[in-house]
C-alpha cells in the first residue's frame, strides 16, 4: 500500500552515489537494456551514420539547433566511451553487492565521498573542452532569456507528475513489483525513519545540488552533442534519454526517467542553455526529497 506522495506520483528516487537494493532479475534486465543501449550507438548508429553520410554528404542531418556540435572532435568519442565504461563498472559493482548480499544503508561519509567522486567525473568534461573555446558560451550559461525558467520549470514538473500518475494507474509499478521484485521503498524508508540529521542533509545536498549539476553536464551538456555530432539530434535525444534512465538502475522508475531525459534534451535544444535542464532536474529532485521528508510527519492516504 502506498502511503506517501513520492510513490503516488511515481517520482524516481533521487540520484545518489551508492547502490540501491534490487533483485537479481531486475539487475539482469537492466543490464540487458544498458548493453543494448550502448550497442545501439557504438556498434550500430556510429558506423551506420558514417556510411550513409559518406554516400549522401549534401543531406541535412539534423545537426542544426541551439546545441552546437562545432567543438566536438574524435577525441570526444573516446571520452564518451570512457563514460560508458564507468557506467558499466557501476553496474558490475551493483551485481557484486547483490551476490554478496552486501547492500547497506549509506553513511554521511559515503554520501559525501560519492558526491565528490561524481563531481570529479563530471569535471572531466570542461578539462577536455577547455582549449576549444568559451565554455560559458558552449553550455549557454550566459542566458539572456532566464526569466522563462519561471514557467518552464513548473510546466516540466506538472508534466512529469501527470506522467508518473498515468504510469501508476496503468499498473506499471504493480507489474514490475510482481514480475521482478523491484522496490522503491529503500530511500523512502531511510528518509522517513532515519534520525540522523547529518545523513538526511547529506542525502538532500547530493540529490538536489550535486546530482543535477553533474548529470546535466554529463548527459545533456556533453554526451548529447557528442552523439548528435556523429548521428543526428533525434537519435541523440533518444539515446541519451535511454542511457540516462537505465544508469539509475531503477526499473520501476525507468519509463519516467527515459522520458524525463528526452524532455530535458529538448528543453536544452530549444533554449540553448544548460541552466534549464539543471533547474528542472534540481526542482524535480527537491520535490521528491521534500515529499519523502514530509512523510516523516504525516501519513498520506493510499493512491487510488
Amino acid at each position: 500500500m502506498l502511503t506517501d506522495p513520492f510513490h503516488s506520483c511515481a517520482f524516481h528516487q533521487p540520484s545518489l552515489p551508492y547502490p540501491r537494493t534490487v533483485s537479481l532479475a531486475e539487475y539482469n534486465l537492466l543490464g540487458d537494456i544498458f548493453l543494448m543501449t550502448l550497442i545501439s550507438f557504438f556498434l550500430l548508429a556510429l558506423p551506420g551514420y558514417a556510411i550513409v553520410r559518406a554516400r549522401w554528404p549534401e543531406s541535412d542531418w539534423n545537426l542544426s539547433g541551439s546545441v552546437s556540435t562545432s567543438k566536438i572532435q574524435l577525441l570526444d568519442l573516446v571520452v564518451a566511451g570512457g563514460f560508458a565504461i564507468l557506467f558499466a563498472l557501476n553496474w558490475k559493482f551493483l551485481g557484486s553487492q547483490i551476490v554478496q548480499s552486501a547492500m547497506k544503508n549509506p553513511s554521511v561519509n559515503s554520501i559525501l565521498s560519492g558526491s565528490l567522486g561524481y563531481l570529479m567525473i563530471a569535471a572531466i568534461i570542461p578539462i577536455v573542452l577547455f582549449w576549444r573555446g568559451n565554455l560559458i558560451e558552449f553550455f549557454g550559461l550566459r542566458w539572456s532569456a532566464w526569466k522563462h525558467i519561471f514557467w518552464i520549470v513548473p510546466a516540466f514538473i506538472i508534466s512529469m507528475a501527470i506522467l508518473g500518475w498515468l504510469l501508476y494507474l496503468l499498473g506499471w509499478n504493480s507489474w514490475v513489483s510482481a514480475n521482478y521484485g523491484a522496490k522503491q521503498q529503500q530511500m523512502v524508508e531511510l528518509l522517513k525513519n532515519n534520525p540522523d540529521p547529518a545523513l538526511l542533509g547529506a542525502i538532500a545536498f547530493s540529490a538536489i545540488i550535486i546530482a543535477p549539476i553533474a548529470e546535466e553536464f554529463i548527459f545533456r551538456g556533453y554526451l548529447y552533442p557528442v552523439v548528435k555530432r556523429y548521428s543526428e539530434r533525434w537519435f541523440a535525444a533518444l539515446f541519451t534519454g535511454l542511457l540516462f534512465g537505465v544508469v539509475h538502475f531503477n526499473l520501476m522508475g525507468l519509463p519516467l526517467l527515459i522520458i524525463m531525459g528526452v524532455v530535458l534534451v529538448i528543453l536544452y535544444e530549444i533554449t540553448g542553455s544548460l541552466w534549464v535542464p539543471i533547474a528542472c532536474h534540481a526542482t524535480f529532485n527537491s520535490l521528491s526529497v521534500a515529499s519523502m521528508l514530509l512523510a516523516r510527519f504525516s501519513e498520506f492516504p493510499p493512491a487510488p
